[in-house]
């Protein structure tokens, strides 16, 4: 909230450059009074800049929020430079900064609004803690790795809960046990997306009560495996998408574990386990190729798995560690402010 105040003291000596309307309406919402610019509906940077330029006001730069880089923010600076505007991005990198926990699901400035408020809310209620999801094809270590981030983050004196999908629910166990066998993909798909419906819920109550949540596996398997095409058929995304958004939140932490599908069932098949009807190596390439194109549009940390065991648990930990550090800022930040109030 301090950074949204110290927009509004800067009313009537800046200009603030957003990308839309949308993000216009949020602050102001918020309380937020100034002069505002759409780059996106006023030309584009180069008008928008020409913009701030004929206002004879310095600018603050409000745009890229959906983590695919800063190309509109970069082309803003550099015309806003080259007509001698001064502008401010220091806003704006503070308000990413206290969105680093909810990165993967933020697309715009409204957006970010909303989970800041979010934020707010949880600090003066509810002690948040983090939901964790390892995902990756058969064979790349999910499991493995789990327990061992398990057991170095309860040694560092968190609270884990150890989960996975399908679960050891009434609806996970069925889908475990095979007597769906030969049932359609969109059919399976809509089994997963029962059992995680109370899974969502499990997890989230985890979550609110301080505790880190691993789970080794999410909605990204259904929308990886699903839509991969195992024996000719396969459910479109654009069907898959609205079904896990409605039954799944969007994590605090995806980690992908990437690696070549001939790579991961060479293990499999050194474990003597039975293979399965997704230890496929064809079918298999298909899905790692949804995962990674997954992990780009939804801001997925991926970590090559064909690495040592040692070197993924260190690259795992340090992603893991990002995330707490935030949140522990936020319950510090919680703390502060209920004590400044109790002394008031």
């Amino acid at each position: 909230m301090k950074a949204l105040d110290s927009l509004s003291a800067l009313k009537g000596t800046y200009v603030v450059l957003v990308e839309g309307s949308k993000d216009i309406a949020a602050l102001t919402s918020s309380g937020v009074v100034g002069d505002f610019i759409c780059v996106q509906s006023g030309g584009g940077p180069v008008r928008a800049a020409e913009a701030a330029w004929k206002a004879g006001k310095p600018a603050v730069i409000l745009t890229d929020w959906d983590r695919r880089g800063n190309q509109l923010a970069e082309d803003l600076r550099i015309n806003l430079m080259s007509l001698g505007v001064v502008y401010n991005t220091r806003i704006r990198e503070t308000l990413s900064y206290l969105c680093a926990p909810y990165a993967k699901d933020v697309e715009s400035l409204d957006s970010v609004i909303i989970h800041l408020q979010r934020s707010l809310l949880d600090m003066r209620g509810v002690v948040m803690g983090a939901i964790i999801v390892v995902e990756g094809i058969d064979g790349t270590g999910k499991s493995t790795l789990c327990a061992r981030l398990a057991r170095e983050l309860e040694s560092e004196g968190f609270e884990v809960y150890p989960t996975a999908e399908p679960t050891r629910g009434k609806v996970g166990r069925l889908i475990r046990s095979g007597a769906f066998e030969g049932v359609s993909q969109s059919t399976e798909a809509l089994l997963f997306m029962a059992d995680r419906n109370d899974h969502t819920e499990e997890m989230l109550w985890s979550a609110s009560e301080g505790k880190v949540v691993l789970c080794d596996r999410y909605f990204a398997s259904t929308l990886a495996y699903q839509s991969s095409g195992l024996d000719g058929s396969s459910v479109d995304p654009g069907v898959l998408m609205p079904l896990c958004e409605a039954f799944a939140r969007v994590p605090d932490l995806t980690i992908l574990l990437d690696a070549d599908p001939e790579t991961t069932m060479g293990r499999v098949r050194s474990r003597g386990e039975d293979v399965s009807k997704f230890e496929d190596a064809g079918f298999l390439r298909r899905v790692r190729e949804r995962y990674l194109l997954l992990a780009q549009e939804h801001g997925f940390k991926v970590i090559d798995a064909s690495a040592g065991p040692d070197e993924v648990f260190e690259a795992a930990m340090r992603e893991i560690r990002e995330v707490l550090r935030c949140i522990l800022l936020r319950r510090s930040t919680r703390r502060r402010a209920l004590s400044s109030k109790g002394r008031g």
